[in-house]
């Protein structure tokens, strides 16, 4: 009852401090500066974050889709005459950071001015700030811009000191998910994947950068691997950036721009701001023909599913999709690096029954879209990447703790056993593991392999042997994956949207996005409803606490019901 009591009092916290803002929606003033903080992550989907993401009072994370619409919003709003930009770290890869910079270059396409000021610059920094008319940073700052790299933590040394070995088993001799666990080091199957992956994207990101900044790739290019600007005045001379200044100089920049007095004050308007009042996420209800969008961003896990990950709860959403007679098209917004290959399986056996009624499935890639991520991609009408996108990596692994050496020889705990027969202890992760359960798991593993490339076949027709040239677990880019028959284009959100509406023959839609969107409020009570055990409020709490090095103890903890399943998924994320 007390804590009935207490979940009422915090209930009617929210909603009176809700009640209390001001009702009215942000107004837009004339001569108004777009003011863009990218800190903190970004979600592919508005609110599809979890609610430690949340603020009281604040019931709104804008998604990248979102955040573009407000941008080309912006730009044809005569009241905004430019934008500042002013962006301590960014929570988001490289494919999603090239929708925003398109659409800042557009911004100033339009005649207005785009201001940015830093004391930090690294390359993801750096790459959208180069979309400026005026790179400012703080004389005292640091220019972190060495060219692209990849650290992978490796366990085998750790696993065998504390007496934790690892059964290990996969198809593809680039699926390099189980080498921190079997190996000290890369092997060099994955050293070149990762070399040739980080070069085509980083002749990508020069190209793009030196193009904007004036500057011959070359020269930019050597000043980033010889590290040539890492102090603010050495990356002045070298003309990567524009001005030392403080931030007030800035400002009183910005005002000369706007042709305003010196002490006048000016009207900045935040990224959410500008999104409610101006009703950005707003459809055109003048059509009943609709595609949805359904975002699939997160781990592949065989849970429903938290907010942010891929569970059973999109299997429900694929059949209301292919149910509703209003949807005509389906895009489905990958940005996963796999996970589950049972869920995936499932997952695109949904996809197969979409189209088989007749509705075009287009996948639009975000940062990633590997292993399991490609999947439940490759049987798509159309498949649009990024040029930045990582994906592929088609291959299957296994990867089941042994603690028998822990608990003999190390904690002293002695295992005996009784059975109905000779193989009813198999498989006991207290036991030592032998011929038996590796042919069991290495058949598993390699059923699951033909299937994966098999589905890669017939759905983007090919034959095997040249999936078998794309497959053994590689990862390409996006423009390698293009060369390579597993995309179709490169592109964006939108033009992923643009080619369902022509393969269904629509020449005016609206977006039905899902999930379907959620405040603060209604995730609360998701929450407390959906997860009785607390686990996902527990996972949050550690995701928090760790910080950056979540991922690396999200490896070392994964969870039983995964350990007798072939997984889909990348041992890293991208950049």
């Amino acid at each position: 009852m007390l804590a009935m009591i207490l979940l009422l009092l915090l209930v009617m916290g929210m909603i009176a401090g809700i009640a209390l803002k001001d009702s009215t929606k942000p107004s837009v003033k004339s001569q108004s500066v777009l003011k863009i903080n990218l800190q903190g992550p970004i979600p592919e989907q508005t609110n599809n974050v979890e609610i430690g993401s949340f603020a009281i009072g604040n019931e709104t994370v804008l998604g990248l889709r979102d955040m573009v619409r407000t941008i080309q919003k912006a730009a044809e709003d005569p009241r905004i005459r430019g934008i500042y930009l002013k962006t301590p770290s960014v929570g988001i890869g490289f494919a999603g950071l090239k929708e925003l910079r398109d659409a800042l270059l557009a911004f100033k396409a339009k005649g207005k001015f785009i201001y940015s000021y830093n004391a930090y610059l690294d390359h993801k920094i750096y790459y959208l700030c180069s979309a400026s008319d005026q790179i400012v940073m703080n004389p005292l700052g640091f220019v972190d811009l060495k060219g692209l790299g990849y650290a992978i933590p490796h366990f085998k040394e750790l696993s065998d000191k504390i007496g934790v070995s690892y059964n290990i088993y996969y198809a593809g001799e680039f699926k390099s998910a189980t080498e921190p666990y079997r190996m000290n080091k890369m092997s060099e199957s994955n050293r070149l994947q990762i070399r040739e992956f980080l070069n085509d994207i980083y002749a990508e990101y020069i190209r793009e950068v030196a193009d904007s900044r004036g500057i011959p790739e070359e020269t930019l290019k050597d000043n980033f691997d010889r590290f040539l600007s890492y102090r603010p005045e050495l990356a002045l001379n070298y003309k990567l950036i524009d001005k030392l200044s403080s931030e007030s100089e800035v400002l009183d920049d910005i005002r000369k721009a706007l042709e305003l007095p010196e002490s006048s004050d000016l009207q900045f308007i935040t990224l959410p701001q500008y999104y409610l009042s101006e009703d950005v996420g707003n459809e055109d209800y003048s059509t009943s023909n609709r595609v949805a969008l359904l975002f699939a961003e997160g781990t592949i896990v065989e849970e429903r599913g938290a907010p942010g990950s891929i569970g059973r709860k999109y299997l429900s959403m694929l059949r209301d999709i292919r149910k509703n007679k209003q949807i005509k098209a389906l895009v489905l917004r990958v940005n996963s690096p796999g996970g589950s290959a049972l869920l995936s399986d499932e997952f695109l056996e949904e996809l197969r029954l979409i189209k088989a009624v007749g509705k075009p499935v287009v996948v639009s890639m975000g940062d990633y879209a590997a292993s399991g991520g490609y999947y439940i991609s490759c049987y798509a009408d159309s498949i649009i990447a990024s040029p930045y996108t990582l994906t592929g990596s088609i291959g299957v692994f296994a990867l089941i703790p042994n603690f028998s050496k822990l608990s003999g020889d190390l904690v002293g705990v002695d295992v005996d056993t009784v059975g109905t027969g000779p193989v009813a202890n198999k498989f006991n992760l207290m036991l030592p593991w032998g011929e038996d359960e590796r042919k069991v798991l290495e058949e598993s593993i390699q059923q699951v392999y033909l299937r994966f490339k098999g589905m890669v076949a017939d759905g983007r027709e090919m034959d095997s042997a040249s999936v078998n040239k794309v497959a053994a677990g590689r990862i390409w880019s996006g423009k390698q994956a293009l060369r390579n028959g597993l995309a179709d284009a490169t592109g964006s959100i939108q033009y992923a949207l643009d080619v369902a509406a022509r393969l269904s023959s629509l020449e005016k839609y609206r977006v039905s996005e899902f999930p379907a969107r959620q405040d603060m409020l209604q995730k609360l009570m998701e929450t407390l409803q959906g997860d009785p055990d607390l686990s996902e409020t527990r996972a949050k709490g550690i995701r928090e606490l760790l910080g950056k090095w979540y991922p690396v103890y999200a490896q070392l903890n994964a969870k039983k019901e995964q350990l007798m399943q072939p997984q889909m998924r990348l041992p890293f994320s991208p950049l």
